[in-house]
């Protein structure tokens, strides 16, 4: 009976994996459910939004229940640890789902921890307390994990370690050579960016702004996708009256001076700002609230916080830490050879980038979701190309103001 029941709870994992790839990460498979709903009745279109949510949340709400004590305080074979709280609702949740997802399905115990003191000191510990209570693969979450990874790699050669949004490096932040016991997952964060972008020019807006926290390589990708996706929609457009403000903030906490110069942006007239990076999104929308502006979420769909955001630039975390947890277990409990010592960027083409479409709310009004489509595979397949190059500010026509 177990069995049987550990079986369905697997089946119904790669059924949601499935549908996510298909559509929940803006897959090519969406274009004729889209096309179809542009020929029936609202009333229709709105019962069937409602049952592919019904269908989307109860798969997850049943692959999310610990059906048989997976979940351990301490102990769990997968340790996820993260420097914030788990339950964010934002980048550290979806890191967890994917977690979860995969170890209440293969039926594999899993723990959290989290980091008490923000330096490398407390990363450390906190790594090597998940190791003292027997984890066997750590889960890092983010950029701020690189040094903690860097330093220990060599130390637990026979721990593996999944790091998400970066690289080992050492104390100088210079990165060090993967070792085989770490898998490194990372995004192409700059063609969500550009999609973000483009779409709110091609919907009419003409002064956006973009708000990054901590000026860090996702971040940076992010905030240059979305000049680019500006751009490429302006020259389409035929514009030249297109601007964009600019600026790292330094933190992803909300603040009341990010609060302020947000503010200030929509008083002089900017009318979308992507706010890229953690819980700094929370002092946009508060001036955003304000002065009636807009605003573009970042990593998850955040449309359901608020009417003041427009989209979000999103990737499929989630789906990328199944991925990975999934290799690392059928090797034995080891990276496979394609995945020890290596950084793995997913983008559109393993459909886990791009702005959510068809589980959210459709904020265009100008734009529809032919057009979207449209975009997304001329990305999808080279024939509009999105710079990853992060060293160097890209080279666009609009005016930019760098602050």
């Amino acid at each position: 009976m177990g069995i049987r029941i550990r079986k369905k709870i697997a089946d119904s994992m790669m059924i949601l994996l499935l549908a996510g790839m298909l559509a929940g990460c803006n897959g090519e498979g969406a274009q004729e459910t889209i096309s179809e709903e542009a020929k029936t009745p609202l009333v229709d279109i709105e019962i069937q939004k409602q049952q592919r949510e019904a269908a989307r949340v109860e798969p997850m709400a049943d692959l999310l229940k610990d059906h048989y004590g997976d979940y351990q305080e301490k102990g769990g074979e997968i340790a996820f640890v993260s420097d914030g709280v788990v339950m964010d609702g934002n980048y550290n949740e979806v890191i967890y789902e994917g977690v979860q997802m995969y170890a209440l399905a293969a039926g594999v115990s899993f723990s959290y921890y989290n980091v008490e003191e923000d330096n490398l000191e407390g990363h450390v510990d906190t790594v090597e307390n998940a190791i003292v209570n027997n984890a066997k693969v750590v889960v890092c979450a983010g950029y701020d994990f690189q040094e903690a990874v860097g330093e220990l790699q060599n130390v637990y050669p026979d721990i593996s370690f999944l790091l998400i949004d970066g690289v080992p490096v050492d104390t100088d932040g210079e990165p060090l050579e993967i070792e085989d016991n770490v898998h490194c997952v990372s995004f192409k964060e700059e063609e969500s960016g550009y999609l973000a972008g483009y779409m709110a020019v091609l919907e009419g807006y003409r002064n956006l702004g973009f708000i990054g926290g901590k000026e860090e390589p996702p971040v940076i990708r992010y905030g240059y996708g979305y000049l680019q996706g500006i751009d490429d929609a302006a020259r389409e457009l035929e514009l030249e009256d297109v601007t964009v403000n600019y600026w790292y903030a330094g933190t992803f906490q909300s603040s009341e001076e990010i609060c302020k110069e947000a503010e200030r942006w929509y008083e002089e007239g900017t009318e979308v700002i992507f706010a890229c990076g953690g819980f700094l999104y929370e002092s946009v929308l508060e001036a955003a609230r304000r002065e009636n502006g807009l605003l573009i979420g970042v990593d998850v769909d955040q449309n359901e916080r608020s009417q003041y955001f427009l989209t979000s630039a999103v990737k499929d975390i989630a789906n990328a830490v199944v991925i990975s947890l999934d290799d690392y277990f059928a090797e034995g409990g080891k990276w496979s050879e394609a995945f020890a010592g290596e950084n793995v960027r997913y983008g559109v083409e393993d459909n886990c980038t791009g702005i959510p479409v068809l589980e959210t709310e459709w904020k265009f009004q100008r734009v529809t979701m032919e057009k979207f489509y449209e975009v997304y595979t001329q990305v999808r397949q080279g024939e509009k190309t999105v710079s990853e190059e992060i060293e160097e500010r890209p080279q666009v026509s609009v005016a930019v103001k760098y602050l």
